[in-house]
């Protein structure tokens, strides 16, 4: 019996926009019962939570990895630091470890082996190029308000250059994306690089046209693109 079967008050909840294969598992923490859902999918994966009460399970996270508890793997709660836009040479040393990482970058041990890891390749290898961080979160719903914070909007495709960030957060029941994009084009032939769920890899497996199509058009989620950020120590 598949989980939507066993549970099938989730189903309002999952992303039927492609062929997902739903997995479940139950957890205990801090003495209460949940339940994580994992959306399995060629291109990209997300995750539910749910808490299972007396009532019936009580949906609490939908994202491209949840967690139990309140979300402490995001910059925006370290008031320590501010956010400031990279420096262009740290941008171009970005694309740089894009185009190495492709077709070899492995994103196997990230979270579920990779099937939830597209933050996570992002976010590695970033730090791979620039020796820091430019999240600690892999969840495309934390990584996107984080993105907005730091440069108070989203900004045009035309004016980002290679390097820089296109995401799509999970909105909703539907899951999202984020990526790398490539050389300016002026049209939406643009490349664009990303983690592939299936593959565990990191790959050439967009272009803006095909990017837009699927979580804009058929996923009705927002389209993002920022620079890479460059986390300071500083008084926010």
């Amino acid at each position: 019996m598949g989980i939507a079967e066993q549970f099938p008050e989730i189903k309002p909840f999952l992303d039927t926009t492609d062929d997902y294969v739903n997995e479940g598992r139950e957890l205990v923490s801090g003495g209460k019962k949940y339940l994580i859902v994992t959306q399995k999918g060629e291109i990209d994966s997300g995750q539910l939570l749910f808490e299972m009460t007396d009532q019936g399970l009580v949906h609490k996270d939908t994202d491209t990895t949840v967690t139990v508890g309140p979300r402490l793997d995001t910059f925006s709660v370290t008031a320590a630091l501010q956010c400031e836009l990279s420096d262009p040479g740290d941008i171009t040393a970005v694309f740089k470890k894009v185009l190495e990482a492709e077709n070899v970058f492995s994103s196997a041990s990230g979270p579920d082996g990779g099937n939830l890891a597209c933050v996570w390749a992002v976010r590695h290898i970033a730090r791979n190029a620039l020796g820091r961080w430019i999240t600690r979160t892999d969840g495309t719903a934390v990584f996107d308000p984080e993105l907005r914070r730091c440069f108070s909007s989203t900004m045009s495709e035309a004016d980002v250059g290679e390097g820089c960030i296109i995401i799509s957060p999970t909105e909703g029941s539907n899951i999202g994306h984020v990526g790398i994009l490539g050389p300016r084009t002026g049209d939406d032939s643009r490349l664009i690089y990303s983690n592939s769920s299936a593959a565990a890899l990191w790959k050439q497996n967009f272009t803006l046209k095909s990017w837009v199509k699927r979580y804009k058009t058929t996923k009705g989620l927002k389209v993002h693109f920022f620079p890479i950020p460059n986390y300071v120590s500083g008084t926010v």
